[in-house]
């Protein structure tokens, strides 16, 4: 499709319905869609920018950036294109718009990141190609099960379970975790930490783009990193249901069902629907064996139909040296 004929328009909170009349929900990422609930929060953000493809009046494609790594990160979120449009070079075009001459460029980004899905995204087409270069991947392990079930489970664990090591960590804390070079080794080898599905370097300045209102952060053993566990929790209500985001790093072992207990007290205190899914995301090669043990306890059970993993990518940014 001719580039020209597509206008670039930032979007606003007022463009909502029209964003989301874009495709149907329900149909992206098997019910499990982020933006219906997530977008008036990441308009919110100061490093989120949203914008839309617009022929004629009409949006017809959509992405929202956000800013990381100290401003030299831009990473591409949540892209959709309507059916109409599908396979016209819509996708294409918005993720060339960083570049130089392009509606969004910024002389102080050097790269491009997307993360997708490793089973059903073409980002490891664009590996192969050598547009993009992985720069971390995960596995990931989806369960699912009924807020009754897990209310009646989590408090018959809670009450039998007072003492904790587990504790919850401020953005500070988070900062100088992610700034500590011992912790670095055995929390974020690929020296990246991937939260919600951005992809940070693990540096101090991202700690507060990585903490949102939906964020809850638990570490354990703190004081002994390769003993270190630390868990990054986010949520969100989905056509499906509702998602609960488990993000862990480092030493996975008996000690998962302290953060879980502390994850999950912040998450029941919010309005939830009665069918929850809970993605649990970690280092490539992870042993699930202690978080399936733990998850089971509070009455989630596996399911298969999300995919195995998530791939993280960038790119240098056309013309920068």
């Amino acid at each position: 499709m001719d580039s020209n004929l597509i206008r670039c328009k930032r979007v606003t909170k007022e463009d909502y319905e029209k964003v989301m009349a874009i495709f149907p929900p329900s149909e992206i990422y098997n019910g499990g869609d982020s933006l219906p609930d997530y977008f008036h929060m990441l308009i919110d953000m100061p490093n989120n920018e949203m914008y839309a493809a617009v022929i004629g009046d009409k949006f017809v494609g959509f992405t929202l950036m956000t800013t990381v790594d100290d401003g030299r990160s831009i990473v591409t979120r949540l892209v959709r294109v309507s059916k109409e449009y599908a396979g016209k070079g819509i996708a294409g075009i918005m993720l060339k718009w960083m570049d130089i001459g392009e509606p969004i460029y910024r002389p102080e980004v050097i790269w491009h990141k997307i993360t997708g899905n490793r089973t059903h995204s073409p980002l490891l087409q664009l590996i192969n190609k050598g547009t993009y270069n992985k720069i971390s991947e995960q596995d990931f392990v989806v369960y699912d099960t009924h807020k009754r079930t897990l209310e009646i489970k989590y408090n018959v664990i809670e009450n039998e379970n007072q003492s904790l090591k587990a504790e919850y960590i401020d953005v500070n804390l988070l900062g100088q975790v992610l700034a500590s070079t011992d912790h670095k080794h055995y929390l974020f080898p690929e020296d990246e930490i991937v939260a919600d599905y951005v992809p940070y370097r693990a540096i101090k300045s991202n700690a507060p783009l990585i903490v949102s209102i939906r964020t809850a952060v638990v570490v354990s053993d703190l004081s002994c990193p390769q003993r270190t566990l630390l868990s990054i929790s986010n949520c969100f209500q989905a056509p499906i249901g509702m998602v609960f985001i488990f993000n862990v790093y480092g030493c996975l072992s008996e000690n998962i069902k302290e953060h879980l207990i502390l994850h999950f007290a912040k998450f029941l205190c919010r309005p939830m629907s009665e069918y929850i899914v809970l993605r649990g995301i970690s280092i490539k090669g992870t042993s699930w064996t202690f978080l399936d043990s733990a998850v089971e306890e509070f009455g989630f059970k596996r399911t298969e139909s999300y995919g195995t993993g998530v791939v993280s990518v960038r790119r240098r940014i056309k013309n920068k040296l």
